[in-house]
């Protein structure tokens, strides 16, 4: 990541919301698949090995939903004890006008994003369903391999083009509302604590931690925040936040600088 980018979303009214719409949608796609999987072995149309999948779907998506649900409550009620407390060192809100520029600028670095998704997904299911109708038809012949073959890219590239669909409209959809939102956001900062747009970190001082804070007073003023965070199957153990500051507060986030983590420097 480059200083002049940002690696954050611009909030909702409830941040963590963003995360439950594509795996709350998915979970009703799987339900409603279920179901009729569930209609057509009862009247023997087919077999069960459809509704095993639909069940699978439907228990995949239903335990993803109720964990980021369950993750999101707990991180807000965290990030709203920290604002009603006394730990911020400084804190400030953006102008209309600041806020304005921030959309701006973090449209246009992420607006796209959700592309990704729709083509990632697809490709992905297509190979994962043409490599289980090869081994399914593969004891049958090389002819009904081949078959198998492509009915099981056919097959998982409608099952991830619908999931890719979902889940790229699902982040659209949460990038659209984020940007259309006129209540300027905050930022508040606290010893190896960060509250920023609607994101919140905590540190627990050993395996993450704000490792560093720094303030560049090139135009317009930001303030580096690097972050440690605890080892991930996925995804990087380090970020790195830019903030705009306001030109009123460059002064008083100098003051308290040295005491938000270890090798803060102005």
């Amino acid at each position: 990541m480059t200083t002049d980018e940002y690696d954050f979303q611009l909030p909702t009214n409830d941040p963590y919301r963003r995360g439950l719409i594509a795996p709350l949608w998915l979970t009703v796609l799987a339900l409603l698949g279920t179901l009729a999987a569930l209609g057509a072995t009862v009247i023997g149309l087919t077999d069960a090995f459809f509704l095993v999948i639909a069940v699978f779907f439907l228990a995949l998506f239903g335990g993803i939903t109720l964990i980021v649900w369950i993750w999101g409550r707990g991180h807000t009620r965290r990030a709203a004890a920290f604002l009603a407390s006394d730990r911020p060192l400084v804190r400030w809100t953006y102008s209309t006008l600041e806020w304005e520029r921030l959309k701006e600028t973090v449209w246009e670095e992420e607006g796209g994003d959700w592309k990704v998704q729709l083509g990632c997904l697809t490709v992905l299911f297509a190979i994962t369903g043409a490599l289980t109708g090869l081994l399914i038809g593969a004891d049958e012949g090389v002819g009904q391999a081949i078959l198998g073959s492509g009915l099981g890219i056919l097959g998982g590239g409608v099952i991830g083009g619908v999931i890719g669909g979902v889940v790229a409209g699902s982040q659209h959809l949460a990038m659209r509302r984020a940007y259309s939102r006129s209540e300027p956001g905050e930022v508040a900062l606290g010893r190896d604590e960060v509250y920023a747009l609607g994101n919140y970190f905590k540190g627990n001082g050993t395996s993450s931690y704000v490792r560093r804070v720094t303030l560049h007073h090139d135009a317009p003023v930001r303030l580096h925040v690097e972050i440690q965070l605890l080892p991930r199957v996925r995804g990087p153990v380090e970020e790195a936040w830019m903030l705009p500051v306001p030109s009123h507060m460059v002064e008083m986030v100098e003051r308290v600088l040295p005491m938000l983590a270890p090798e803060s420097n102005p």
